[in-house]
C-alpha cells in the first residue's frame, strides 16, 4: 500500500512506505505531521543502524534541500526508524544524530 497526502492543492505520493499503528500513535503524541514523515523519508539521511533503517533530516539535508522544501526548515531533528521492508516503526525527534550510530560489536571469546 503506497503512502497518499494530499495537501491544499498537492499531491505527495510515496510508493513503498507504509505508517504502522505503532507509529501513527507516537506520531500524533510528538506533534510529526504525516507530511513531515513524507518529507524525511524522501530527503532525509539513511543511516543502517541496530537492524534498522534510519531516515533522518538534520542541518546538512536542511541546508541542501531546504530551497526545494521550504517545510524542512523546520524539521531539524525529526528520524524515521523503519523496517527493511519500508514500514515506518517510530519516529521522534532528537537533534543529536551521534545516537543513532550503530553499536560496535563486542566479540566474544569462548575460552
Amino acid at each position: 500500500m503506497a503512502f497518499v497526502l494530499r495537501e491544499n492543492d498537492r499531491l505527495y505520493f510515496a510508493s513503498g512506505l507504509t505508517n504502522s499503528l505503532h507509529a501513527q500513535i507516537r506520531e500524533g503524541q510528538r506533534g510529526i505531521s504525516q507530511k513531515q514523515v513524507l518529507l524525511a523519508y524522501r530527503y532525509g539521511r539513511i543511516i543502517h543502524a541496530r537492524r534498522a533503517v534510519y531516515h533522518v533530516v538534520g542541518k546538512k539535508e536542511i541546508e541542501k534541500y531546504g530551497d526545494i522544501e521550504p517545510d524542512l526548515k523546520n524539521m531539524n531533528g525529526v528520524q524515521l526508524v523503519m523496517s527493511a521492508n519500508g514500514t515506518v516503526l517510530t519516529a521522534f525527534k532528537n537533534k543529536d544524530l551521534r545516537k543513532v550510530r550503530p553499536y560496535k560489536h563486542s566479540h566474544k571469546h569462548l575460552h
